[in-house]
Formats: structure tokens, sequence, C-alpha cells
């Protein structure tokens, strides 16, 4: 950030005033165009993760026919490019214009994808594939789908690893925020770093989605693509045997999971048998080693089949007149957020104000769960082009699928997006050997924006190795939570309950029973001191790594604090008197929280905690600013007096 030397010929107090007028200012990720857009404005760049740990996560390289998959579903004229990467990337597929050509090199490029890599330099990979100012200057929506199974690791010294990850999170990530680029973050088994995955996608306003298995990794490419791409399709039947074909349609695009079977064909409704042997000019059958993408030109209405026992049409994506559009405010969501989304509706011409046609429609809209459970349904009759529709709050954390249904006699199209709902803070717990006592510190971080602060609570608590229970308060303390003790032996169990409302008055709870502690060994906090030596910029939402190492006789002098019966924001008044204890950098905490259930604190006896002030670097920098501010007008007082003296003499 820069300051105008212009603003200098406005004299102090308008340089003091710029100055903290662009302190003040932050960004912000615009909201997606309500308007349809066309399938192939978009930029698209995949990466995949090629380490040698592939080899245990990925045995049977799935990845190949998943990848092969994926690209055949791009859309005609979209911007696409495919990297590899491990300790370096490499693009694999150049990025250009989708066409033929560039599918058959997909195609290609995909059945070479091996798992031999050393490293995995995930930061490296989105900086390969970064979105240059030309491409960030066109029409086209900007996404990245990126694959991995492991955590940043580009190097066998730790410091360095933490440095790369402070760096990802940091300015790569912002790098890709400012360029409006959405990171679809995919982690391939639950060893992947999924708490540095969630900060890329949630920052980005990307989708966060972990595949257990290989073969789940297809679905989730699936998701992220209808995250990306407006994909009409047809619905499938429940026996994944049969699907119709409205009337108009352009082309259809169907995937066959084949399940062993190699013989797989499709019949058409007046019974023509369509084959990978099949001559058709108007069919375009691609094979893979699990699933085959089949193009049809000017398909016949009516219901189609799978001429197979065992083989399964996974989707159908149609081209038409008629598009819908189902669009989000945002890909991510926060535990008890009310939210809602639009569905737009256009044909070739445009939107459709034809009120007596669109009365004609009729719109169903599903939300169904990680385990495909029904939660939400909601039927009406369509009025008008762009409908907003009111969303339910979420009680759960996870991932949903968001479906729009549109019915018009006997046709029936729809269209799918995924949403994120993340719990509405973050955590970072650490236990620390100090002597012979244990050292806790917990800091609790606001994420969801609307979270009321003033009017929310945190208590922390524990099972200690004798049985007994404690509960802590933890204090409000510069817009985050924070608490520090010492106890005499590590303890057994540690949980988090959040109590509070959001802006808009909504009642909100969140708890964690079974808290991930991060203890640090002494050998630990030497690395990330080294690694934190390293001045790093403080970026909206960056996800700072930080130490606090205290010796023993400093903590020793520590004495336990009764609990406050105050109101945080009385406790934020006390931490800004002068005798207030110097601030101190907080923990490091990397391991993300697995989803918890709602818990109800025992009713124990409260015990005292100790809770120190964060260090907040923009505080500072405002208080410096307005001393700045003070001197000025000191000075411009002072300068003004002699000139008024000197006009009474005169």
């Amino acid at each position: 950030m820069t300051l105008l030397p212009s603003s200098f010929a406005k004299g102090p107090l308008a340089v003091c005033f710029a100055i903290i007028a662009q302190f003040l200012c932050f960004s912000s990720i615009a909201s997606a165009n309500a308007d349809p857009q066309l399938d192939e404005q978009i930029d698209i760049r995949i990466l995949v993760d090629v380490s040698g740990s592939m080899k245990k996560t990925d045995p049977l390289n799935l990845r190949v026919p998943a990848l092969q998959v994926l690209t055949q579903l791009l859309p005609q004229g979209a911007q696409a490019g495919v990297w590899e990467f491990a300790e370096d990337s490499n693009m694999v597929v150049a990025h250009g214009s989708i066409d033929e050509h560039w599918r058959q090199q997909a195609l290609a490029a995909a059945a070479k994808v091996r798992s031999d890599g050393q490293f995995t330099d995930i930061g490296g990979a989105l900086q390969a594939a970064a979105f240059s100012a030309q491409a960030q200057a066109t029409e086209r929506k900007l996404h990245v789908i990126l694959l991995t199974d492991g955590m940043v690791d580009v190097a066998k010294n730790e410091v360095v690893n933490i440095r790369a990850r402070n760096e990802l999170l940091q300015h790569t990530t912002q790098a890709y925020v400012d360029a409006g680029a959405l990171v679809h973050a995919i982690g391939l088994s639950h060893a992947a770093d999924e708490k540095t995955l969630s900060d890329i996608a949630r920052r980005t306003d990307g989708l966060f989605a972990v595949a257990e298995n290989a073969d789940q990794l297809l679905d989730i490419f699936l998701r992220a693509l209808d995250n990306s791409v407006l994909t009409q399709q047809a619905p499938v039947a429940a026996d994944r045997q049969s699907f119709v074909v409205n009337g108009g349609a352009q082309s259809i695009t169907v995937v066959v999971e084949k399940h062993g079977d190699e013989d797989v064909s499709l019949q058409s409704p007046d019974g023509e048998v369509i084959s990978p042997s099949s001559k058709q000019q108007a069919v375009e059958w691609k094979e893979s080693s699990t699933h085959d993408v089949v193009t049809v030109q000017e398909p016949e209405q009516g219901t189609w089949t799978v001429a197979s026992a065992d083989a399964e049409v996974t989707r159908v994506n149609v081209q038409g007149q008629l598009r819908m559009d189902l669009r989000l405010p945002s890909n991510n969501l926060y535990l008890g957020q009310v939210s809602e989304f639009s569905v737009s509706l256009a044909d070739d011409k445009g939107a459709i104000t034809d009120a007596q046609l669109l009365s004609e429609f009729v719109l169903q809209l599903s939300l169904f769960d990680e385990t495909n459970q029904l939660i939400w349904r909601e039927e009406r009759q369509v009025s008008q082009a762009s409908t907003q529709v009111p969303m339910p709050a979420m009680s759960e954390l996870g991932l949903y699928r968001l479906q729009a249904q549109l019915t018009h006699g006997e046709q029936v199209q729809q269209v799918e997006r995924s949403l994120r709902v993340h719990p509405p803070v973050d955590y970072r717990i650490t236990q620390q050997q100090i002597g012979n006592a244990v050292q806790y510190q917990v800091i609790v971080e606001p994420i969801f924006k609307q979270l009321d602060l003033d009017n929310s609570h945190v208590t922390a608590t524990a099972k200690r190795a004798d049985g007994t229970s404690l509960q802590k308060a933890v204090p409000l303390a510069i817009e985050q939570w924070q608490a520090k003790w010492l106890e005499t032996q590590a303890l057994a169990a540690l949980g988090l309950r959040l109590e509070g409302r959001t802006l808009q008055g909504q009642t909100l709870v969140y708890a964690v029973d079974a808290a991930e502690v991060k203890v640090l060994t002494p050998k630990q906090v030497a690395q990330q001191q080294q690694a934190q030596s390293v001045a790093v910029e403080d970026l909206p939402e960056a996800k700072v790594i930080e130490v606090q190492v205290a010796t023993v006789e400093e903590t020793a002098q520590e004495e336990p604090l009764q609990v406050s019966e105050e109101a945080p924001t009385a406790a934020m008044q006390e931490l800004m008197q002068p005798e207030a204890a110097e601030p101190e950098p907080s923990p490091v905490q990397q391991e993300p929280a697995s989803k918890p259930p709602v818990v109800v604190a025992e009713q124990v006896e409260v015990e005292s905690t100790l809770s120190e002030p964060a260090q907040d670097n923009r505080s500072i920098i405002f208080a410096i600013l307005i001393l700045v501010l003070i001197a000025t007008l000191i000075w411009a007082r002072l300068k003004k007096k002699p000139e008024t003296q000197n006009q009474a003499t005169e």
C-alpha cells in the first residue's frame, strides 16, 4: 500500500486523516453476479499432487480416470490447463482454449500421472498456476481445482516448511483473493492438511472437500466442477440405469461408471444401441479404466438406458436453449448463518420475462447433507426470471448439496451446487511442559464476521487424570478469546463451548467436546521461533503461526486470578489500563478440529484462569497514528498563535 504524494499538498492534517482512512479500510470478496453466465466463460486450472505418498493414498492410481473424466466434461471454448506437482510444478497440458485437440492432450497426460515426487510444494503449485493480469482482466470466471494428499512439505528442515506454509496462507492465498479466483481444495484422505486446505478454500470462497479414498475422487471433482461451470443436468433414475432427455436438447454428455463391465452400451428411445465401436458421426465415446464419457449430438427425446447389469449412469449434462442458474452468495457459510440464494431462468435470447411462460414452470429446491440425506425441501411456482429463496440456518458442520429442479409438464432439468458450513470460530490450544508444571493456552478466534462478540462467551472444560473436573471462562481480549493456566500434570481431556448471538439476533451454540491439543516439544518451540524470526505481512484472515515460550522463573511468578464476572467489554477496558502486562505472541496450532457434537458443560466448580492480551499490530499502528495526529494539531495551533499575535500588534 502506498500513500499518494499529492496528499501532502493538502497539509499535514489531510495526510494524517488519509493514513488513518487507509488503515481502517478493509477489502472483501466481491459477491458473484446473479445473472446466468455462459458455460465457456471460465478459466480453470487443475493441479494434481504426484508426490510419493500418493502410492499409499491412491494405490490404484484412480486419479487417472477421474482426471480424464473431469477434463472431458469441461465446456468447449473454456480456458484450461493441467499441472502436476511435488517438489516442483510441471504443466502437463498447456493452458489454452478447450477443443478436441486439448481434450486428447488431457487424456494422454492423465494416463502418465505417477507418484514419484519427494516433497509436496502446494504453495509453489499455486504460484505456478497463478492468473496473470491479462487473465484477470477478462470476463471469465477464474477457478482452480487443487488435489493433494499431504501438507506443505518443501524440505527436510521443519523451519523451512513452517515458513513455506506461512507464505502460502498469507501471500499466495491473498494473491488469489485479490484476483477474484476461487480455489477448490480437495484432500485425498484425512492425512491431508485439512486445516490449511480449508483455510485456502474458505478465504478464496472455493469448495473444500475430503475424498476419504480414491473411489470418491470423481464425485468430489464433479462437485468442484458444478461450482465452477453452469452445468445443466437431466435427472438420473433412482436405479441409475436410465434418464430422460427433454425436447430441444442440442447435445448430451453421459458419464457411465462401468463397475468392471467393459462392454457397456447405451440404448436410445427408439431402440438404437450405441457402443464404443459405433460409427455414428453424432456420437463421441471416450473410455477410461473406470468410467466412459459419451457425447451425443441432437439426441432423441425420451428415455435412454444403459445396457449393462452392473454399469451405472453417474450424470447427464445437457446443452439446450433453456438455462437455469443456481447462485449462492457464497460457497462457504457458518454455523447458524441465515442466507438466501437465487434461481434464474434464461434462454438463448436472455432472461425469460414472459409471465405466462414462467407460470408454467414449477421449481423444487432440495438440500442434502454429507450422507445424502434430505434435510430441507421447498416447492414453488415461478413468477419471475430471477427468484430469491431464503435458506434455513445450518445446525451441523459439513458439506451440503443444494439442488434446483425445474419442471415444465413432463420435462425436468436440474442444477446443483455444493456449499460448506464452517464453525463460527477457530481455536488453537497448546500444551507445553515448563519445569514441573504443564502450561495450557487457549485462543479462540472468531471467523464468522456476523458473530456478536460482546454477547458471545467461551468456556473451556477439562478432566484431570485424577477424575476431577474444571471449568474456565475464557475472556475476550482484542477481538479473540484467550486464557492461560498451569496444571501439575497433563489433562485427560479438554473441550470448548461457545454460546452467543449473531448480529442479526440469532442464538448460536458451538461445542467441541474433545478439542485438538498441540503438544509442543522444546525442539518444536525452537523451530517455530526460528521460523517466526522473518517478518510477515498482516493480511486479512491470514493464519500467522506464532510461538510463546516462557521460562520456569517467569511462569512461577504468575499468580492465578479469580474468574471475572464482568462482561467482555469490561474485560477489554481492563486490558487497556497502563499497568496491563505486555502482550505475548500466541502458540502455534496447526491441528484441525474434528466435527463436534454440541456438548453441555458439567456443573462443576469454576476455577481461576490466567489470561493475557494478545498482541495486535494494527492497534499499535493505530495508536501511533493518533499520536501523530495530536502532535500535528498541537504544532498547527502553536504555529497559528504567533501569527495571531503579530496581527494584533499590527
